[in-house]
């Protein structure tokens, strides 16, 4: 018995006895259309409600970052606005805002640096002067000196007002 080319072609499967790509839409297609049906039936599912004083505290919650995202700041360096309020530092002196690239100028202008030397944040509000012995590889360093920029224990009023709205909201 002899096949015909056209039988051939209505069952397209590949050398590894798997249909073609375009045989895997179309089945594909006829699975999707279920799982639409599916989906929108799930869809229909009664909703929870949440309890009145939820949603008012969730509606405070959002009206006071807005109104924090509002105030504006300035910074005591620069004289310009602080626009992300969660990356600032607090100034030595007066212990209000400023902007972290504010207070690292002002280290680099005062620390003095040596050969490969550069100033660098290490987090907790610190700083330090680290040594590259090659500055193409910064993988490697060693920490010349550390740099207390705000002090370990001292809570400040702004960054403790944030983290209040922050972790009440998230």
């Amino acid at each position: 018995m002899e096949r015909s080319g056209n039988s051939r072609r209505n069952n397209k499967r590949n050398w590894n006895g798997r249909h073609s790509q375009e045989e895997g839409r179309r089945k594909n297609e006829k699975r999707g259309s279920n799982r639409n049906h599916e989906s929108k039936q799930q869809n229909h599912r009664t909703e929870t409600k949440l309890p009145q004083h939820v949603h008012e505290d969730m509606q405070r919650d959002l009206e006071s970052i807005k109104e924090l995202k509002q105030r504006e700041v300035i910074c005591p360096k620069c004289g310009k606005p602080i626009e992300d309020l969660v990356s600032a530092l607090a100034d030595k002196n007066t212990g209000a805002p400023i902007h972290f690239d504010c207070v690292l100028a002002d280290l680099k202008e005062r620390e003095p640096l040596g050969e490969n030397q550069q100033v660098t944040y290490i987090g907790q509000g610190r700083f330090a002067v680290v040594h590259f012995p090659n500055m193409q590889d910064t993988k490697k360093f060693s920490i010349v000196r550390i740099i207390e920029w705000e002090e370990k224990d001292k809570k400040f009023n702004w960054r403790q007002e944030i983290a209040g709205i922050y972790s009440q909201v998230h």
